[in-house]
């Protein structure tokens, strides 16, 4: 899909971007300055997309936050804002962290470090995407005093070379069970009993206690590893299909689409139209961290959330309050990922 974007943008009209990766996408000026002019939720967006906090003491978390990559000039180059031109309208986002199964660890985690504690040996995973992966690692890793990143969204060549050969002697000694790829490899290897502690996303929580066994999405101390889309039109669109691509977008605004995927666990960057759209116990339970109030269901019907079941993290302002880290891709991206692949053959 990365490609297809990048050098077919003739092939579609809009494209679902994340922020992380528009240090390619920007210079390569493949898309449209979007005109915020034309984006009639533009004042209500969230304040954690366009200016990089929730609330006033809200962390902005190193790497690329949205509000880091989102403001253009009428050419479509990167530059500070407020301005009328951005590079996506921000949409769908969530706050990452660790799972684990209580009954496995023995009590509550409270620190990105125990995923490297001895006691977890053989039984760790974590994702195996590069530029996401080694972004919980060195969450780890700095909560346990191994390394002090200047920016964790960015690392030196020598702040990687740290990282990876501290994974690398870990995965020698045995300590990871299994690098997941896809969402249902990281449901099962839980659910299996394999792993006690992992990297995973939000809706994998669900996932795995529907099938009976405990999982807690972890509110540790250091703080989330956060990630933001965003919609994009292609430079090649123009005259009426230019008109509708707007129209997709400040549908996407609304509220039902926010609606929809908040019963899968993610947030919207224009929450008011998206409370409109839920029943008040839903709202409850996605967005204010409250106990269900009765049964929720997932977006097709079908049951998800048992009544009286507290969403892991607290509300939406608790999470995006406590960003450590965004996904971001890094100057040193190609060094890394040649690290990455030598921890992995390691």
């Amino acid at each position: 899909m990365f490609g297809k974007m990048l050098n077919q943008n003739d092939q579609y009209d809009i494209a679902e971007g994340y922020y992380n990766d528009f240090d390619v996408f920007i210079p390569s000026k493949v898309w449209h300055p979007t005109d915020t002019t034309r984006v009639k939720e533009w004042d209500s967006i969230s304040d954690l997309s366009k200016k990089g906090k929730l609330t006033p003491d809200s962390k902005e978390g190193d790497g690329d936050a949205p509000f880091r990559k989102l403001w253009l000039n009428e050419s479509g180059d990167l530059v500070d804002g407020p301005t009328r031109w951005v590079s996506a309208v921000p949409t769908w986002h969530n706050a990452d962290t660790l799972g684990y199964n209580p009954e496995e660890t023995g009590g509550k985690l409270e620190s990105w470090g125990e995923l490297f504690d001895e006691k977890y040996r053989g039984r760790t995973a974590l994702l195996n995407v590069p530029q996401i992966g080694v972004m919980d690692a060195a969450m780890a890793a700095e909560a346990i005093g191994l390394i002090d990143f200047k920016d964790k969204g960015d690392m030196t060549r020598e702040e990687i070379d740290v990282l990876i050969d501290f994974l690398i002697e870990k995965k020698q000694e045995g300590h990871f069970r299994a690098f997941w790829e896809t969402f249902g490899q990281s449901v099962n290897l839980m659910v299996s009993g394999e792993v006690a502690v992992e990297s995973m996303w939000s809706p994998a929580v669900t996932a795995i206690r529907s099938e009976g066994v405990p999982c807690i999405y972890a509110d540790l101390k250091e703080g989330y590893r956060g990630w933001h889309g965003g919609l994009s039109i292609s430079n090649k669109v123009s005259g009426k299909k230019l008109d509708q691509a707007y129209e997709y977008i400040n549908w996407w605004l609304s509220g039902w689409g926010g609606a929809f995927v908040a019963r899968q666990g993610y947030y919207m960057s224009q929450t008011d139209n998206v409370k409109k759209h839920l029943e008040p116990e839903e709202w409850d339970y996605w967005y204010l961290g409250k106990p269900a109030a009765k049964e929720l269901m997932d977006p097709f019907g079908n049951p998800l959330v048992p009544k009286g079941e507290v969403r892991d993290g607290g509300s939406y302002w608790d999470r995006f309050s406590n960003i450590g880290v965004w996904n971001s891709l890094m100057k040193e991206n190609d060094y890394l990922v040649k690290r990455w692949t030598e921890f992995l053959t390691a």
